[in-house]
């Protein structure tokens, strides 16, 4: 009885229409997206069932899975996946305080269960990057030994500060007509960032992305600067951008840029619409 007055209640609650429904909706993509990307990224850097992936291998891997990501959820909440850029949103007005800690939460279990799910299905002794026995690094990211943690941090903010910059164009009204392949560009961004940073830091871009394999390895070296640096870098470029190339509220239309990013095939559908008398 308790069991089907829940899931009652719960299929009540997804089907009705409603601020709530939309928190649990976009919650859920979100956890989804998050658990997809860090599932998919981090199977990619296994390397003890035969295949040795290379770093542009790794690299495009975790690019194709945003790509993946963002198209199977961008339409729903977005597709952020990332503290970083939910922060970054909040500066640009497209998400409140609220529905940022909604985000927030959703991508923090989304993270935990990927990497547990790439547990699940990896036997123990196999759960490795290469011959060595480092089943306690797979995919967790680490900064270089030749370089200082300040460098570290630099680089995780400078490298989420130029994901931020993209994000920040797309979601511009004015790049409105220049919304096709929005998930390929977001997927080949972060493959092109992670080529050239991850030498350095792994290039996580992504506090969660590190928190999952971090937690389930107990590997805690330099983590802060997996939070410090991509929000950092986040906010910088979120405040220069809005700052420096942003537009009035006057002069935007009532179609939001990160709809209309994620969501261009509805444009024509609205403008019909406001044209008939």
């Amino acid at each position: 009885m308790a069991s089907n007055n829940l899931r009652t209640g719960f299929k009540k609650l997804v089907q009705e229409e409603g601020a709530m429904k939309k928190i649990v909706i976009t919650g859920l993509a979100e956890m989804l997206g998050t658990s997809i990307l860090v599932f998919l990224g981090c199977m990619g850097c296994v390397g003890s069932l035969g295949v040795i992936p290379s770093h542009l291998q790794i690299t495009l891997n975790f690019g194709l899975s945003v790509m993946i990501v963002i198209q199977c959820f961008g339409h729903i909440s977005d597709a952020h996946v990332n503290p970083a850029i939910t922060v970054g949103s909040v500066v640009l007005g497209k998400k409140t305080i609220p529905e940022a800690m909604v985000y927030f939460l959703a991508q923090v279990l989304g993270s935990i269960m990927g990497y547990g799910m790439l547990k699940v299905v990896t036997p123990t002794e196999f759960l490795k990057v290469g011959n060595v026995d480092d089943a306690d690094n797979v995919c967790v990211t680490f900064i270089n030994p030749n370089i200082s943690a300040i460098q570290g941090l630099l680089l995780e903010g400078i490298s989420t500060f130029v994901l931020m910059l993209v994000a920040c164009a797309v979601w511009d009204i004015r790049n409105k007509m220049n919304t096709d392949s929005v998930a390929l560009k977001f997927g080949f961004t972060v493959a092109a960032l992670a080529t050239a940073v991850g030498p350095y830091t792994g290039c996580s871009m992504n506090p969660v992305r590190s928190l999952g394999p971090a937690i389930w390895n107990n590997q805690w070296s330099h983590h802060w600067i997996y939070w410090f640096g991509p929000i950092g870098g986040a906010l910088f470029s979120s405040i220069s951008y809005r700052t420096i190339f942003g537009v009035q509220n006057s002069d935007e239309e009532e179609i939001t840029p990160e709809s209309v990013a994620l969501n261009s095939a509805d444009i024509p559908m609205k403008l019909e619409v406001r044209e008939q008398p």
